[in-house]
């Protein structure tokens, strides 16, 4: 008996390379995804603002925020005012409610030459007394008239 040769068909081997190359593209589409996920948990934060980077922080101030930072020359002599606001703790997790919070704080100023270095060490700690949502505005008067910058301190009294 003769065999005879049937004509091969391609069907069969088309669709295996169609369902491989699917498989392969849901693949590269799910990694892509996950990568991208992962590449937006690892932004870095912005810069620190210029307040921020003239404050130091003591003790817990967290609550405390700078809200405006100003400095004139008056008499060749420098004049600072921060303006500070307590905004206070969360609220109550169980009822929502704002909870109390009037806190002494210290503050004082540290005054700086031309060239970034302190040329008064010896100023007193002012206290300061903040309830929640209260603001205040603070002066701060240069004892030389070596100071051109100033930079600000806050602290918590326990």
């Amino acid at each position: 008996m003769k065999e005879q040769n049937a004509p091969l068909d391609n069907s069969y081997a088309v669709q295996s390379l169609i369902k491989l190359f699917l498989l392969k593209a849901t693949t590269l589409v799910i990694v892509s995804g996950v990568l991208s996920s992962f590449s937006g948990c690892m932004t870095t934060p912005p810069p620190p603002s210029e307040k921020q980077l003239m404050t130091t922080r003591m003790g817990e101030t967290s609550a405390v925020e700078v809200i405006d930072m100003r400095s004139v020359m008056r008499n060749n002599i420098l004049t600072a005012q921060v303006t500070v606001k307590n905004w206070g703790p969360p609220p109550n997790p169980k009822t929502g409610e704002k909870q109390p919070d009037t806190k002494l704080y210290g503050y004082r100023f540290k005054w700086l030459n031309g060239d970034g270095m302190v040329v008064f060490t010896d100023e007193a700690w002012k206290p300061l007394t903040l309830s929640r949502d209260q603001s205040a505005d603070l002066l701060g008067v240069a004892p030389t008239p070596d100071a051109t910058a100033f930079r600000f301190e806050i602290n918590q009294y326990k």
